[in-house]
């Protein structure tokens, strides 16, 4: 069973009441040190922008590795331009999706890495065709993890994509973070480009913790309902939310924000997304 990398805390409410909240410690997914043994990645079709140590780091100590369609085209342009012993890349353990951008030399490739074909059983890497349509492939590759028994050796899934580019397939991405819970009970889904990470933060009581240099340096954090509003209270962000206004389009919502403490706490009614720079840029 992979250790859970988060914590359960009990915060003081106004009346006096403890309530169980759940402490978030991204530090790990942000500077790539202190990584878990229950940390799958799952590779998208977007270009690999972030620092090839951190890229490298995640990549080769994950317990899953995950290509997915246009995602191991990227894998083996990425390999091919890195090749020399620093940088070397562990082959991936899946090679999921429908395969409508996955060319023709990147399937060759991993297929000579000696991923095969079906579902019959087991090997120790796989190619796995997902046709159908009603869900993208970033969900579909979830749902493989899920059939492959790799929930149960996973706390945390790690999306690597970038937040620029086509708006729609950015969109599909946070519905996927929605999905996921269902998918993989129990396993926190993240999205990571290369100057920011995102998760939803369900309904409750949450702390997140907040690496120094990123409260130092003022990088921005934001929450943003999708989907649905919520009432939401903030503690420790540079201009918190007191929950007099719904957090909604059409309202406010909570952008360009930053940190005022090492620790933000959140208390919401309805899921939320939470996003947090992990570098200077686009500030």
């Amino acid at each position: 069973m992979a250790r859970k990398w988060f914590k359960t805390l009990f915060l003081q409410m106004p009346n006096g009441a403890g309530a169980a909240a759940k402490q978030w410690l991204p530090a790990s997914l942000i500077d790539g040190h202190g990584l878990d043994d229950g940390l799958g990645i799952v590779l998208l079709n977007r270009p690999i922008l972030l620092e090839k140590h951190y890229f490298t780091t995640l990549w080769n100590g994950a317990k899953v590795r995950v290509a997915v369609d246009g995602g191991t085209n990227r894998w083996v342009d990425w390999v091919k331009g890195n090749i020399n012993s620093e940088h070397l890349l562990k082959p991936p353990d899946l090679v999921t999706g429908d395969f409508d951008s996955c060319n023709q030399e990147a399937m060759e490739y991993v297929e000579q890495l000696k991923c095969t074909k079906g579902l019959l059983y087991l090997p120790t890497r796989q190619i796995v065709h997902t046709p159908d349509q009603n869900a993208t492939d970033f969900t579909k590759s979830l749902k493989v993890l899920k059939s492959h028994g790799h929930d149960k050796q996973l706390s945390r899934v790690l999306a690597l994509c970038e937040s620029s580019g086509r708006l729609d397939q950015i969109m599909a991405n946070i519905n996927t973070l929605y999905l996921a819970d269902g998918i993989l009970p129990g396993v926190d889904v993240f999205l990571r480009s290369s100057n920011s990470l995102s998760w939803l933060v369900r309904p409750g009581e949450h702390t997140i913790d907040i690496p120094q240099r990123l409260v130092s340096e003022r990088i921005w954090c934001s929450l943003v309902p999708i989907g649905q509003g919520c009432q939401c209270t903030t503690d420790g962000l540079r201009w918190n939310l007191d929950g007099s206004r719904p957090l909604q389009f059409g309202s406010i919502v909570s952008t360009s924000n930053t940190y005022a403490t090492n620790r933000v706490r959140i208390t919401t009614d309805g899921p939320l997304l939470w996003s947090m720079g992990t570098t200077p840029k686009d500030m």
